[in-house]
């Protein structure tokens, strides 16, 4: 089917001379149920026929299958659409192969972007994880993907990376990151990341961008009912979603929200221009009313590892998201 309406969308420009829209629509569903995939079969077709060009996947959400199905069924040019997708810790010891299985799953000829969802390694059969040097090591993976890179895979990029783990991977790199994907909204609002991106070339790209909801944590649920972002949303005549939105964009960063609500899906890539004032309240929130981080409420990736809580056997240290006292340093 052919688009009914196209929205003129902002980009931001990608290190391979490509550009990337500043929204795109993200395809976590927590769930395979065949009516979360047909929701989300029908989230894909209305975005693409409303103005999206950007749709973020990746091989631990299980619906590669489904939104490869909705991009060919579109009417859209794939050479229109950016299909953004990832693979898990459980394949950095054979990306190619990674590769093949998400090209094979999504039917499509290439991927436009394939990214390491997260740096730290499981073993292939993911039952068990792997110390931060052990090998694979995030390096050697980024070397292995770096002979991917041609015409079914157009480009490569990181996830959840940071300053350490970004630094280590550039002083090996032959090929620089075109993004970084992370977590990052108002309570985590990565000051120093994003800018530390920017200078090394790599796009940062937002998940959660809105919070993730009152699932993660209560507090979280506040950068859509608070009322300092309400104040702000009234102000700017647009809902608090958008404001989280059209914040991080404002900040050259592409958000990749996800909806089952056809009306949201519109609303939320017809970003507003936000006033200095309500830049800069939002960006000292994460001191103002709450700082938290997503990647510690996901339990199903949590492993006791030493007798140490870890997420998929890493710490924040190893991350690089804090320091041996507990501050942030992202």
């Amino acid at each position: 089917m052919a688009p009914t309406r196209k929205v003129c969308q902002k980009s931001f420009p990608l290190n391979n001379g490509t550009h990337l829209p500043a929204v795109g629509l993200g395809t976590w569903q927590g769930s395979g149920s065949h009516v979360d995939n047909d929701n989300l079969r029908d989230s894909i077709n209305h975005a693409l026929r409303n103005g999206y060009r950007l749709i973020d996947t990746a091989q631990y959400y299980f619906v590669e299958a489904v939104v490869g199905e909705a991009v060919r069924a579109s009417g859209i040019p794939r050479e229109e659409i950016t299909v953004v997708t990832k693979f898990w810790s459980n394949s950095h010891h054979d990306p190619a192969g990674a590769l093949q299985k998400s090209l094979d799953d999504l039917g499509l000829d290439y991927i436009d972007i394939f990214l390491m969802h997260w740096p730290c390694a499981s073993t292939p059969d993911n039952k068990g994880v792997l110390r931060i040097d052990e090998s694979p090591t995030f390096v050697e993976t980024w070397k292995m993907m770096e002979a991917c890179v041609g015409e079914k895979c157009r480009a490569i990029g990181v996830s959840n990376f940071t300053q350490k783990t970004l630094d280590a991977l550039l002083a090996a790199a032959t090929i620089v990151p075109v993004v970084n994907q992370v977590e990052l909204h108002a309570f985590n609002p990565n000051h120093r990341l994003v800018p530390y991106c920017q200078e090394k070339g790599i796009h940062v790209m937002s998940w959660s961008t809105m919070g993730g909801g009152a699932e993660h944590s209560s507090r979280l649920g506040q950068i859509l009912t608070h009322p300092l972002f309400k104040e702000i949303a009234e102000r700017h005549n647009c809902s608090t979603g958008v404001v989280s939105l059209s914040w991080a964009a404002q900040r050259g960063i592409t958000v990749i929200p996800k909806s089952s609500s056809l009306a949201r899906l519109d609303e939320n890539i017809r970003l507003v221009t936000l006033d200095e004032d309500a830049m800069a309240v939002i960006n000292d929130s994460h001191r103002t009313i709450a700082q938290e981080r997503i990647a510690d409420n996901i339990k199903a990736m949590r492993r006791v590892v030493d007798g140490r809580e870890t997420l998929l056997g890493w710490t924040a240290q190893d991350f690089g998201w804090e320091d041996a006292e507990g501050n942030w340093l992202t």
